[in-house]
């Protein structure tokens, strides 16, 4: 079930909305922990039903191993600590095994035959729904309880925190120690118009972002990175333009989406997207792009590894060993290993640069070279092969040739322009069937760069001093989306 579904907007979410209120409304307030969590069960089963048997067992084991290291955290003894990092361990093993199996056995498979030069057979696995995001929750939790951040937790509680539908499928990542005392708090159980407007309007905005925006990218998206023959520069730079601004416009406005969702049950999920292309450095971007990823990648893995203790090789060498395994998280597949390679690379170099050579560089070239790089990785990120990647990036610095369609360029200028070789003709090309594509890439960089975010947007004063207006500007955006609502897409960050 897709939150930009006829289904989900209008079964779905009305039946498990009033049921929780009705619930809460009685002060029956344990039922409606089990009702939503049910509701949350069965938006994952609709899915692929038999799939809910992975998500229960992993939640099972997990909770029992939480509540093991809890109860010997609490005690406080040598022989209970020692007992605590084996449970720790496990635990943390027991996930990877589960992500490494159904995420990464083919992939495994398919490096070794082709480094070895064997016959090695592909299994028929199939990919979970979320199982990078319930997973890397689950192994938070289980430290943060070893660190004695969280203690022992119920189990219709901590299914719930795994399971709840706004983030289950693609985020936000969510900690424990941030959404659990939610579900004690009485206010969460308290109905709120505050927190239905913003849940509405959130909501109204990312599905107006997903099925106007990166849907309309997608097509133009697909033709440019699946084409057989080589793209001349500007058809190059509009695909991967296109492929920016889709998956800016798709997985923010999931998270969008994600963040109403919670508000409508009084929960509050933490923001995962800042304005990131508005960033001026690939440190900058990483502060405001996939946050809850970024703070997991940092707390979990970075610091562990040594973060900036141990001098600033080892910090630069942390920083990319950090990247590259991002990457990998995204997807099973050598183009995202070069995708957090690249990333971990751009940052070493960033924080290089402000150590050692503390220049300060201007805002406008910041932004530059900073879009430059972030539109580099993208194309790494989006191509299925190293072969696909390169042509598309031989078109982009102009390798292929440039082509001007000759209703583009005034007729005075097309001889010029063929005497430093950029070529004045009809193209065969998909980018210039007409102005809407070069419109819809413009209109998206403006979005992204000079309107406020839709978190900003609620926070602002126009939406609390006009609420009328506010109100009928976000009626008529999800109406657009909702009559929109022809052919239902996936959101991209579903197959990671």
């Amino acid at each position: 079930m897709l939150f930009n579904s006829m289904e989900f907007i209008f079964l779905f979410l009305p039946v498990t909305f009033a049921a929780w209120w009705m619930l809460c409304r009685v002060r029956l307030h344990e039922l409606a922990i089990g009702a939503l969590l049910l509701c949350s069960l069965f938006f994952y089963a609709h899915w692929n039903p038999p799939y809910i048997l992975l998500l229960l067992g992993s939640i099972g084991a997990n909770f029992f191993i939480q509540n093991l290291i809890a109860t010997a955290i609490r005690r406080n003894n040598a022989l209970d600590g020692n007992v605590s990092k084996i449970l720790l361990a496990a635990g943390i093993s027991l996930n990877l095994l589960l992500i490494g199996y159904f995420k990464y056995t083919n992939f495994l498979v398919s490096s070794l035959a082709v480094f070895t030069g064997a016959s090695w057979q592909m299994r028929n696995i199939f990919l979970p729904l979320g199982i990078s995001f319930f997973t890397f929750q689950q192994i938070a939790c289980l430290v943060d309880t070893y660190k004695g951040k969280v203690g022992k937790i119920g189990f219709p509680r901590y299914a719930l925190f795994v399971s709840f539908f706004p983030q289950l499928i693609a985020g936000p990542i969510v900690l424990a120690d941030s959404i659990l005392p939610q579900f004690d708090n009485r206010r969460t159980f308290a109905f709120s118009w505050k927190n239905l407007c913003a849940g509405v309007t959130l909501f109204s905005l990312g599905l107006f972002k997903k099925v106007i925006l990166a849907d309309t990218f997608s097509p133009w998206v697909a033709v440019a990175f699946d084409a057989t023959e080589s793209l001349t520069f500007v058809e190059a730079w509009g695909g991967a333009l296109a492929y920016t601004m889709q998956i800016y416009f798709d997985f923010s406005g999931y998270s969008d989406m994600a963040l109403g969702l919670g508000r409508f049950f009084g929960i509050s999920l933490p923001v995962n997207f800042n304005s990131p292309y508005k960033a001026t450095s690939i440190i900058e971007f990483w502060r405001r792009w996939h946050m809850t990823l970024s703070a997991f990648l940092r707390d979990y893995l970075y610091i562990p590894l040594g973060g900036n203790r141990k001098g600033s090789g080892r910090r630069y060498g942390n920083l990319f060993v950090s990247m590259l395994l991002g990457g990998l998280w995204h997807g099973a597949g050598w183009t995202f290993v070069a995708w957090g390679a690249l990333h971990g690379a751009y940052l070493a170099v960033n924080h290089l640069w402000r150590e050692r050579v503390r220049l300060r560089v201007p805002r406008t070239i910041g932004w530059l070279l900073t879009a430059f790089s972030v539109i580099v990785g993208w194309v790494f990120f989006r191509a299925d092969s190293f072969t696909r990647a390169g042509d598309m990036l031989s078109g982009m610095i102009g390798m292929n040739g440039i082509v001007l369609p000759p209703n583009y360029v005034p007729a005075f200028l097309a001889p010029l322009l063929e005497r430093i070789g950029i070529a004045v003709a009809v193209p065969s090309s998909w980018f210039f069937g007409g102005a809407r594509q070069i419109t819809g890439i413009f209109a998206g960089i403006l979005i992204t760069l000079f309107l406020p975010n839709p978190l900003e947007w609620t926070e602002s004063s126009p939406w609390t001093k006009r609420p009328v207006l506010s109100a009928a500007y976000v009626a008529v955006l999800c109406l657009c989306a909702v009559l929109s609502l022809q052919k239902v897409t996936e959101f991209l960050y579903f197959q990671f």
